[in-house]
């Protein structure tokens, strides 16, 4: 049984024309995303312990208005939660479409509309202290604040995956509907918003690596490949994070041949340095945080590509919210054989290592994985592709890195008894596993 069916506040969406649908399919889609363990039984609000009305009397952009608190009378600048919108400044690199979101929002919250603001945590603030909050407004035929505008913003197409540690349990929820208008290429997803269609052919895969966190920020990176047949140039295209806190311009001469990539560090280097494919963002804080392990409460990010003109082309959202446990390469990339080692200590992690396998008929690359057992973990490093049944061999010990072997340079053993290999992709989903 679904939890959520038994929730007190049945959430709607606005409807063409402004017209009301049940929303009871699209409160079910977003509780797929909070359920995935069974154990979690709390509704979306039941922890809400902020709860104000106020008017509306100004659209400030798609994400932020200004209310007149119904009791007190004060004006408060509140920030959404769950989505972040377009900016209308169409000189920052990444916000065409901030306008039409702001037109969006004006006609789904005309000034003087009274509305039901909602926060799990009652001091949420988000950037210049505005406070963050659900903005509910009032459903015509029932009277109830039943009508979720993130939501409705989402839907629409206006609104990048937005997840604030403080309020994840809300925050999450927007996950499934932003899906759904990607797909439908609407609102900013457009590829055609902001200017013509450039270079409509190319095909490019994005990928995520989160670094520990005691790691440096150069650990952080985006793998940028062109998937598709012809060679692509990303002169001047930008890639960016959901929260605008980094913009990274690609420079003069990127062209990437097919099956050829760019990595994107966060941190600061040397372009081309130490491989050339490397690239800096020169940012000096992590970009794409951990998603954390409570379902019910999921953080999350992502990275766009846009091109010159400022279209979203390409993208990739982490974590996996539904049918996550389905293995996206089906079982062909996997664990061949692996090595406990012998005796002890240095010897014993000299002899210990793990070998992988690709059963498949094509070539597998993989950008943005990572192998964990106990607290060891190993990032895949961009461009380690496998051919079709061609293998991979990663030894424990010291040595130096060849086209045959890469070498951990651990001097202590890393697999123990009774003990798992697991190897995931960038969106957390289990690719291969190894128990013993």
């Amino acid at each position: 049984m679904n939890p959520y069916r038994t929730n007190r506040m049945r959430t709607r969406r606005f409807g063409k024309g402004r017209q009301l649908r049940n929303w009871s399919i699209g409160l079910i889609s977003a509780c797929l995303v909070l359920t995935i363990s069974p154990s979690v039984a709390a509704g979306p609000w039941d922890n809400v312990s902020a709860w104000e009305t106020a008017t509306v009397t100004r659209i400030v952009d798609g994400d932020t208005i200004i209310v007149s608190d119904s009791v007190t009378g004060a004006s408060s600048r509140i920030r959404f939660l769950g989505i972040n919108t377009p900016e209308k400044d169409n000189a920052n690199p990444g916000q065409c479409g901030g306008w039409q979101a702001m037109d969006v929002l004006a006609e789904l919250l005309p000034l003087g509309t009274t509305v039901r603001l909602l926060s799990a945590n009652p001091n949420s603030k988000g950037k210049d202290a505005r406070p963050q909050r659900v903005i509910l407004a009032p459903n015509p035929i029932t009277g109830e604040f039943d009508q979720d505008i993130a939501w409705a913003m989402a839907e629409r197409g206006w609104g990048l995956w937005f997840t604030i540690a403080s309020e994840a349990a809300m925050s999450s929820l927007y996950r499934e509907v932003i899906a759904q208008a990607q797909e439908k290429r609407i609102g900013m997803w457009d590829p055609t918003l902001c200017g013509e269609l450039e270079q409509p052919d190319a095909q490019v895969d994005l990928r995520i690596t989160r670094g520990s966190r005691n790691s440096t920020l150069v650990d952080e990176w985006v793998t940028v490949r062109n998937t598709g047949t012809t060679d692509i140039d990303l002169t001047g295209w930008k890639l960016r994070d959901s929260g605008n806190a980094g913009h990274f311009v690609f420079p003069a001469g990127s062209v990437i041949a097919p099956e050829d990539f760019r990595t994107v560090h966060t941190g600061a280097g040397q372009p081309g340095k130490p491989d050339a494919h490397d690239l800096y963002g020169n940012y000096t804080r992590r970009l794409y945080p951990e998603p954390g392990n409570n379902p019910g409460a999921l953080l999350g990010d992502g990275t766009y590509l846009l091109d010159r003109y400022g279209n979203y082309r390409f993208w990739r959202e982490y974590p996996c919210t539904t049918e996550c446990e389905i293995n996206p390469l089906n079982g062909v990339v996997a664990i061949q054989d692996l090595s406990l080692g012998k005796k002890k200590g240095k010897t014993r992690a000299a002899t210990q290592w793990v070998r992988l396998i690709n059963r498949g008929t094509e070539t597998k690359c993989l950008d943005g994985y990572r192998m964990e057992t106990g607290n060891t973990v190993y990032r895949f490093t961009s461009g380690t592709c496998l051919a079709p049944n061609g293998t991979w061999l990663l030894r424990m010990g010291k040595g130096k890195s060849t086209s045959k072997a890469t070498y951990l340079g651990s001097t202590k053993p890393v697999f123990w008894f009774n003990q798992k290999l697991t190897v995931y992709n960038d969106l957390d989903q289990v690719i291969a596993r190894r128990s013993w």
